[in-house]
């Protein structure tokens, strides 16, 4: 199983290559912007790394939302390119998987921007609801989880690493968007 993953949809760039029981990864503090900068760059390091040429490629795996809408367009657009370009299968993970792993019951909290928060809310393990979270209710998420419980790369390789052995597949991987981009709003008024 040769399988490439990637993060863009928070201030830390992820990239993961799983080749069968090896895993090689990168990431980088990028903050709102450098994720279309270093992610070609990455990809091709990591595949010299792991010794994969992007034919040899089963699946790949990206980050679809919420976060950042940029970050999100940059990851699925290349990762879409590339499984097209390789005909390799397509696995989309919520960001919300990437926080939720290893919980039983907790309320997650993705920074939205402007002082708003995508939220989750995790029982018995199971993502079980979402929703956006203005700045004037922030008050309402006190002890919210912001983080993940370990490096987002090595949760992000056990998650792809089980969605292939569960034969969790997309045809397409789309974006997860949680509200209208600020262009979108801004022209509704």
């Amino acid at each position: 199983m040769k399988i490439l993953a990637v993060d863009t949809t928070a201030s830390t760039f992820t990239a993961v290559l799983i080749n069968g029981e090896n895993t090689y990864s990168k990431s980088f503090e990028v903050g709102k912007s450098g994720h279309s900068s270093l992610i070609l760059p990455t990809i091709q390091a990591l595949m010299e790394e792991g010794g994969v040429c992007p034919q040899d490629l089963d699946a790949v795996g990206v980050v679809v939302g919420p976060g950042s809408f940029t970050g999100i367009r940059i990851g699925v657009s290349a990762l879409t390119a590339i499984a097209y370009g390789t005909g390799a299968k397509r696995i989309a993970v919520n960001s919300f998987e990437l926080l939720a792993y290893s919980r039983i019951n907790a309320v997650l909290a993705i920074d939205a921007g402007h002082g708003h928060n995508y939220v989750a809310e995790v029982k018995d393990g199971k993502i079980v609801g979402m929703s956006f979270v203005e700045e004037k209710d922030k008050d309402t998420l006190d002890g919210a989880i912001t983080t993940t419980c370990c490096s987002a790369s090595e949760i992000l390789d056990k998650i792809v690493r089980q969605k292939w052995a569960d034969g969790e597949f997309v045809a397409v991987l789309e974006p997860f968007y949680m509200r209208k981009s600020q262009a979108e709003r801004n022209n509704e008024i």
